[in-house]
């Protein structure tokens, strides 16, 4: 794709955020304005100009299915070499796999089943704990970098209920780290945790994957924690050649150690650094783009976004008993938009399946 193809089509914001040559460069991007459009634009024009060798660009984002579209578009944009696209966990995963390599180190294996590692660990003390919850406070405070002795307070900061009794979180921690080494298996925040201790003490062996990974590009930066901001830290080393792209008016995934604070204050952890902001909803109507900047504040969340599309119908505002009643709502709610698209024989279908799921997610929700 040429130059001015990268360019065609894009709004006087995006367009100064794909070209901008400022480093670092924060592009805080409201819902809609087409983040994913100007970051992979982003790359490819500075593939094109030169700025950017192809081989040495890390872009890094938070799931599977992010880093797969990552993919895909960047293959659309037709650059002459492919880039490095993954998440935190897969970079680190194949970080360490090259590093055993070349130490002749059996390479580290994800346990295939955490959730019976942790089972095991809750039987052998003697707590009484729904794994799954046990599992995410484990998740929590590794992404936070809490230790044993801050845990309690760090609960009690963030007024969070611990599976695990406070008391016996010390001998949770220990016993389950001690399972991983006797059936040689790790997790994936051993893999971050891991792949950060090697960078930071392996000197030869970080100054190789720095020289690999020269320009950085993190999508959906409001989900960074602070373990995975140290490892993005430990990879940059300092060089300012560092893009982030997110929204910290999306930002959900508090409850699972992620710290929206990184992007939202983010010229104090990034000093120097140039912030564009994306406003334009290209995705939905002025009055959605208004009944969502109205919640978020009353929330104490200035909104500023406006929509670049026509006039939709008004936004009705229905009440509920309870979440699970709202659950149910929106799934028959999804069904009924199916039918009226053709797929009535599967509306039932779906509306047990949405049901299901969203009825699951309200009471994992209420038990946090």
């Amino acid at each position: 794709m040429t130059g001015d193809d990268l360019l065609r089509g894009l709004d006087s914001a995006q367009l100064a955020a794909v070209t901008s040559e400022a480093a670092p460069l924060a592009i805080v991007a409201a819902a809609g304005s087409g983040k994913t459009t100007v970051l992979t634009r982003r790359i490819a024009h500075r593939v094109g100009t030169g700025s950017a060798m192809p081989r040495h660009v890390l872009a890094l984002t938070f799931s599977r299915d992010a880093a797969s579209e990552l993919r895909r578009r960047l293959r659309r944009l037709e650059l002459r070499e492919p880039v490095d696209a993954g998440t935190f966990h897969s970079v680190a995963l194949r970080l360490l796999r090259d590093r055993a390599l070349a130490r002749n180190e059996a390479p580290p294996v994800l346990a295939p089943d955490r959730l019976r590692l942790v089972r095991e660990v809750l039987t052998q003390i003697g707590v009484r704990a729904e794994p799954y919850l046990a599992a995410n406070d484990l998740d929590w405070a590794r992404a936070r970098l809490i230790d044993v002795e801050r845990y309690e307070g760090a609960c009690r900061m963030e007024r969070r209920r611990s599976a695990v009794p406070v008391a016996k979180w010390g001998d949770f921690t220990t016993a389950y780290a001690q399972l991983k080494r006797r059936r040689r298996v790790v997790d994936f925040d051993d893999l971050l945790s891991d792949a950060l201790v090697a960078l930071r003490h392996d000197t030869a062996w970080a100054d190789g994957v720095r020289w690999r990974y020269r320009h950085f590009f993190v999508d959906e930066a409001q989900d960074l924690n602070p373990l995975q901001h140290a490892v993005l830290e430990a990879l940059r080393d300092d060089r300012p050649d560092l893009c982030l792209v997110g929204d910290p008016r999306q930002a959900i995934y508090g409850w699972n150690g992620a710290d929206h604070t990184l992007l939202a204050e983010v010229e104090r952890h990034w000093p120097g650094v140039t912030v564009i902001a994306l406003e334009s909803n290209h995705r939905c109507s002025p009055q959605v783009v208004r009944a969502a900047a109205a919640v978020l504040d009353a929330n104490g969340q200035a909104d500023s976004t406006e929509s670049g599309l026509a006039d939709g119908p008004s936004v009705r505002v229905i009440g509920f008993d309870d979440e699970l009643a709202e659950a149910d709502a929106v799934a028959r709610h999804v069904a009924a938009q199916l039918h009226h698209h053709g797929a009535a024989e599967r509306s039932e279908e779906h509306t047990s399946e949405l049901q299901s799921h969203l009825n699951l997610v309200c009471r994992l929700l209420l038990e946090k």
